[in-house]
């Protein structure tokens, strides 16, 4: 549909309808297009074969009167009911220069731009059902987004009928929400409601949750990492409770070690070589240490079995025992041997 943004002579400012077009044909009804006072209106007239049935007449009479009374931006405006020379009784109502719902949903526009026109679609609804009125034509045929501003008109409300007509049950405004989740799939909240005002509110739910996604999100990110941060720290804390425990294990075992060893040293300095008693004394005690160093091998061999094979606190055991064995080792080894010969 070509825009109607050319320059208005002063001829165009005429009260008589001119340029007159077809340009849909239904079984029943044929819509125009025609220029009066320098502007351009659509003209919905009856078929030539229903113009005069008395049935179609009223239905264009009702279709007229409901349409006059809605007055919102979202809504085509309906002007009058007139008889036009060569087209017939018509409805009189707002050109719009712009594109079908289907059409503009095809030119991909951005997630902002259609929830735009979804709010404009739903304020238009809220606004006629709170008059007791449904579409019940809702497609993207009968929604018209302007080519300046991308602003929403609603079209076409033949087959809208007030509860003055039809039982509650057939007017039921759920059949124009359940439309609008058809036409916006990825927008409208799947799900049963009885109104629009209550499919807005679980729209404006879906947003604010959306919006706040982010934000629970780092919240959950910085409680994981917080959380890991811990168990790492409390992971440390148990191996060094457990590194300190095994020391304390080690330090006391040695401990006794030194003081037998002691023990065995000072027995030295009674012997005398030349006393045979004090040489088979001396041959006990050097058995007896013997028998000792073999136990000490059995009780380190057993501390270390306290841990598993894969547990690295069995090979740290190991070595903090060869330490220290080697740091006595080193300081009464000397000694011993000096008390032996």
């Amino acid at each position: 549909m070509e825009s109607s943004s050319d320059f208005i002579v002063p001829t165009d400012f005429s009260s008589e309808w001119h340029n007159i077009t077809l340009i849909q044909s239904h079984s029943q009804t044929r819509i125009y297009i025609a220029t009066r006072y320098g502007r351009r209106f659509v003209l919905k007239a009856l078929a030539p074969e229903t113009a005069s049935l008395t049935d179609y007449r009223l239905q264009q009479e009702q279709e007229f009167q409901l349409g006059i009374q809605l007055v919102h931006p979202n809504i085509a405006v309906t002007y009058s009911l007139e008889e036009i020379d060569g087209v017939g009784r018509c409805i009189v109502q707002e050109w719009i220069d712009g594109i079908t719902l289907g059409k503009w949903l095809q030119t991909k526009p951005s997630k902002a731009s259609r929830e735009r026109v979804l709010n404009q679609l739903i304020d238009a609804l809220e606004y006629i059902h709170c008059r007791q009125l449904v579409h019940r034509d809702l497609k993207s045929d009968n929604i018209l987004i302007t080519r300046n501003g991308n602003n929403v008109k609603l079209i076409d409300f033949g087959l809208s009928l007030t509860d003055d007509t039809l039982s509650p049950l057939t007017n039921d405004p759920r059949k124009d929400i359940i439309a609008l989740q058809q036409l916006f799939p990825d927008i409208c909240p799947k799900g049963s409601f009885a109104n629009i005002a209550a499919l807005r509110r679980a729209i404006n739910r879906r947003k604010r949750f959306i919006r706040m996604l982010p934000v629970c999100l780092s919240t959950l990110l910085l409680a994981v990492a917080i959380t890991l941060f811990y168990l790492s720290w409390y992971e440390r804390q148990k191996e060094q409770q457990r590194y300190e425990t095994m020391t304390a294990q080690v330090d006391s075992y040695i401990a006794e070690e030194r003081t037998h060893l002691l023990e065995i040293i000072n027995s030295r300095d009674s012997f005398d070589a030349t006393n045979p008693t004090d040489v088979q004394a001396y041959v006990a005690c050097h058995e007896a240490y013997s028998n000792y160093v073999q136990s000490r091998w059995a009780v380190r061999d057993s501390l270390m079995n306290l841990y598993e094979e894969n547990d690295p606190m069995r090979e740290q055991f190991w070595q903090l025992w060869v330490r220290r064995e080697a740091e006595m080792n080193n300081e009464f080894l000397p000694l011993l041997s000096s008390k032996l010969q």
